[in-house]
């Protein structure tokens, strides 16, 4: 059973900055944390990342509670340029994550004129169990709603700057 969550927004920028953002710009700056999510800090074994396939792995910051540890495993599944990105959450290690064993991510970008970009950005999470499910789905409505809509923020910026990325493909 799967729980899933759409944000629209228009970015004023070029498309492939937009498509670029929130797969290939510093996510630190974007996954930094809402609520019970601690930010991640960085990334490990993320040499390939950006391409099809790519992985890498994010750290969560530690706090009183549980220590600064790989959150779970981060891998592109499907890439069309300047169209859109899909990607895949599996091997989740915190436990606050314990009702999911899956999730996906999409980030889909629309020319709509010159340097309006239409974006559609979705988050999918699947429950384990029939009894993991009501938690799976508040999660998924109120706890990663909020942190897509402050990633968003985020991911804006990146776009719509003209800093270079953090990774290149």
């Amino acid at each position: 059973m799967k729980v899933t969550v759409y944000k629209k927004s228009i970015f004023s920028c070029e498309i492939d900055r937009a498509f670029k953002a929130p797969i290939l710009g510093d996510a630190t700056r974007f996954l930094n944390g809402y609520l019970c999510q601690p930010p991640i800090i960085g990334f490990e074994n993320d040499e390939n990342w950006g391409l099809l396939d790519g992985i890498r792995y994010p750290i969560i910051q530690g706090n009183f509670f549980i220590k600064a540890h790989r959150i779970f495993k981060d891998k592109i599944i499907e890439k069309n340029n300047n169209r859109f990105w899909k990607w895949e959450l599996t091997n989740f290690t915190s436990p606050y994550l314990f009702f999911a064993y899956r999730a996906i991510g999409s980030w889909s970008v629309q020319k709509l004129s010159h340097r309006k970009i239409s974006i559609l950005y979705s988050y999918s999470y699947f429950s384990k169990n029939l009894l993991c499910h009501p938690i799976n789905w508040l999660f998924v409505k109120i706890q990663l709603k909020g942190m897509m809509n402050k990633a968003l923020i985020g991911i804006k910026t990146q776009a719509e700057s003209n800093e270079d990325f953090y990774y290149s493909t």
